[in-house]
């Protein structure tokens, strides 16, 4: 690893890793027709995933890249990337639940998130790739790094605390459009509303929200992007039997 220190953040390149040192969160087509599977296969719904934007040209600032799948598609597409992970020493947020051992569940996530982040330099060396990858604060990014035409958050909320936080740092950084996907719970209806998912009888400490496509659409028009279309769609999770319903807002800056 070779980091790029600045006040605010640090520019990372690594080697290459071998592929027995990655853990794939996307599957991804490899050389010589073979394939590497992950949790989520978004091969076949990409652009319904990204809201069908056209990325020719355009500087992109994304949140949470994970193995890059989507990361390495726009630059495909025409894009010039840059993504930006928190540094391994805080992570994303953890929900403080009574009783359940916080500090071993994230020694373990470190272990997975460590193989996420080794997938996402196999495929960044794989690819030949350009696209940055910056070690920061996401809920405070830095001026330094400059702005972008479009900012993407692909199901990243549900696992913040403060998702206002984060949308708002990203939209400081986007010069004209933000995309935003989530999953789709059709039960919160069409009011701006989000529903807390942590319960005690719910063992589980990374995941906060969910949120109705309407809360997505009006926080985005308090930030300055008031012209938003939602579209749903359905995305494969190779846990699950049925295809997951999911939303993407695509909101304009006005």
């Amino acid at each position: 690893m070779r980091p790029s220190y600045s006040a605010e953040f640090i520019e990372v390149e690594c080697r290459a890793p071998d592929l027995d040192q990655c853990l794939f969160y996307h599957c991804v087509d490899l050389p010589s027709e073979r394939e590497q599977l992950g949790i989520w296969d978004l091969r076949s719904g990409v652009d319904d995933y990204l809201g069908h934007v056209d990325f020719t040209d355009q500087s992109v600032l994304e949140i949470g890249p994970a193995s890059g799948f989507l990361s390495f598609h726009m630059e495909q597409r025409g894009a010039r990337v840059t993504a930006v992970e928190p540094s391994m020493q805080h992570l994303w947020d953890t929900v403080t639940l009574a009783g359940f051992d916080i500090e071993g569940w994230r020694n373990e996530f470190s272990k997975k998130i460590t193989g996420v982040r080794n997938s996402f330099w196999y495929l960044h060396h794989l690819h030949r790739s350009s696209v940055r990858l910056i070690e920061t604060d996401p809920q405070a990014i830095p001026a330094g790094l400059g702005d972008y035409d479009i900012g993407l958050l692909a199901a990243v909320l549900l696992h913040c605390r403060a998702p206002f936080n984060l949308l708002e740092s990203l939209s400081q950084r986007v010069r004209k459009t933000m995309i935003i996907t989530e999953l789709y719970d059709e039960s919160l209806g069409d009011e701006p509303v989000c529903r807390l998912i942590p319960k005690p009888s719910i063992r589980q400490v990374d995941t906060w929200w969910s949120f109705s496509p309407s809360f997505i659409v009006n926080a985005l028009a308090v930030l300055g992007f008031e012209h938003a279309q939602v579209s749903i769609h359905h995305q494969v999770h190779l846990e699950l039997e049925e295809p997951v319903p999911m939303f993407t807002v695509v909101a304009h800056r006005t």
